[in-house]
Order: C-alpha cells, then sequence, then structure tokens
C-alpha cells in the first residue's frame, strides 16, 4: 500500500512531505530554513503559488510521488465519548445532521424534536443552495491538518455542526432561535477530531498546505480543503483515529 501522509504535529508533517518527495527529513528542514522559500513565505497565500512549488522542487531536486492519492484528513465535531458514535462512518452533511439529532433527540423535550429535525433539514438544503450544490452531494468537510481542525477559531465551531448551530444562532441561513442545544452539546458530547483516510484532490495543494503549516509560528494557519467529500459517508474502516480535544 502507498504510504498515508499526515499531520497529526509538526514531525508528522516533516516526516510525510519527506515520503511525498522522497528525500530525507533533513532535506525538508533544509528547504524550510532556506533564503527563498521564507522570502516566498512572508506573503502567506503565495506558499500556495506555482512559484513556490519550483523553488521547492529545485531545492529538494525531487517532485512530489504520483502514487500518493490519499492522505489522513481532520473532521471536527462531537461525539457521545464512545466509538460506536461512528459505527455508520463518517456521514456527509444531509445525513450527518440528521443522525446527529436523533443521538441526542432522547435528551431534547419532546415539543422540540420534530421542530429541530424539520428545521436543520431546511437548513442543510439552503446552506447547500447558496454553495452552488445539493444537501446530498455535500460534506463531509475536513481540514489537512490536525491542528486547524482543532485549535483555529473555524474548528472550534465546526464541533457543531452548522446547520445544528443555525437552529439558536444567527446567521445568513436564518434569525436563530428556534431551538438552543448548546447545553445538551456542552453537557453531554465531548468534541473530537476525526481522523480518517480520504482521496487528495490535488498534490500540489496538499504539500502547499503541510509547507505552510510548518512555516507559520502556531501552526494554525489554513490554505485549503484538499478533500472533497461528495456527500459521500466515509466508512467505519477508514476511520483511522478519534482525537480527543479540550
Amino acid at each position: 500500500m502507498s504510504f498515508i501522509p499526515s499531520c497529526d504535529h509538526r514531525e508528522d508533517a516533516i516526516r510525510s512531505l519527506s515520503e511525498i518527495y522522497a528525500v530525507s527529513a533533513e532535506n525538508i528542514d533544509r528547504a524550510l530554513r532556506a533564503s527563498e522559500v521564507l522570502q516566498i513565505a512572508e506573503v502567506y497565500s503565495q506558499i500556495d503559488s506555482p512559484g513556490f512549488h519550483f523553488v521547492v522542487c529545485h531545492l529538494l531536486k525531487a517532485s512530489p510521488r504520483a502514487d500518493i492519492t490519499h492522505a489522513c484528513y481532520y473532521h471536527s465535531t462531537s461525539y457521545g465519548g464512545c466509538p460506536s458514535w461512528f459505527d455508520e462512518g463518517l456521514l456527509g452533511s444531509s445525513q450527518g445532521v440528521e443522525r446527529f439529532l436523533d443521538k441526542i433527540t432522547e435528551w431534547l423535550p419532546p415539543e422540540k424534536q420534530l421542530v429541530a429535525k424539520q428545521a436543520a433539514r431546511g437548513i442543510v438544503k439552503l446552506r447547500s443552495e447558496y454553495e452552488g450544490s445539493t444537501a446530498e452531494v455535500c460534506g463531509p468537510y475536513a481540514w489537512n491538518t490536525f491542528t486547524a481542525a482543532s485549535s483555529s477559531p473555524s474548528g472550534v465551531r465546526y464541533r457543531v455542526p452548522e446547520a445544528i448551530q443555525d437552529l439558536w444562532s444567527p446567521s445568513f441561513c436564518g434569525n436563530g432561535g428556534l431551538v438552543d442545544l448548546r447545553g445538551i452539546i456542552e453537557e453531554r458530547l465531548k468534541p473530537v477530531v476525526v481522523k480518517f483516510k480520504g482521496k487528495i484532490s490535488n498534490i500540489d495543494d496538499y504539500c502547499a498546505t503541510l509547507w505552510a503549516y510548518l512555516l507559520s509560528d502556531d501552526g494554525e494557519c489554513h490554505l485549503t480543503h484538499t478533500f472533497t467529500g461528495n456527500g459521500l459517508a466515509i466508512p467505519k474502516e477508514d476511520i483511522v483515529a478519534l482525537m480527543d480535544v479540550p
């Protein structure tokens, strides 16, 4: 089986890049300290430019391997603390929101259960339309690095599916104020990052994210998503780890 890169932490990212370019970790470290690389990295968005890729390939005398087609990705969510929560795998937006509500329904007042499900279903549909798609082909969404999924402001927000957060919090999809589930989620559920194997949509973009992670001060910078869920569930066997976060 081809090597599966990941980005749990700094050493993991260096190891992954060394495998992707088939060079030593020392060569990756030298490239990170090269003046040409540091100069380009001063403008963060330029790390995903053709010029940056050219410089890195020139310094390493290597290009990304063509046989690396998958990577480990990181989905930020909440769960009940037991791995069986993901026995159905990691679901896309439409299915995922409904199943999330199913799992916490017992803690909802009876009069709120149907209201929450109907409203969430409509919000998922509306959000998908704004994205130029349908609810059935959206998500699951995932970050390229554990740090982005677990520490960034957006990562914290995504610990609750957006369509469920919209039930109580105003957004472009509505005024909120329908069903406030914050208490249940905070008291009953644990934040978690689901690490799973997924197909890389663009190897250069994926590499750029790892370089950007290593070149940023705190590792929380994020360039682009390189996993496209298309609404399909990630099977249970492709879930690599459940990583609890504070």
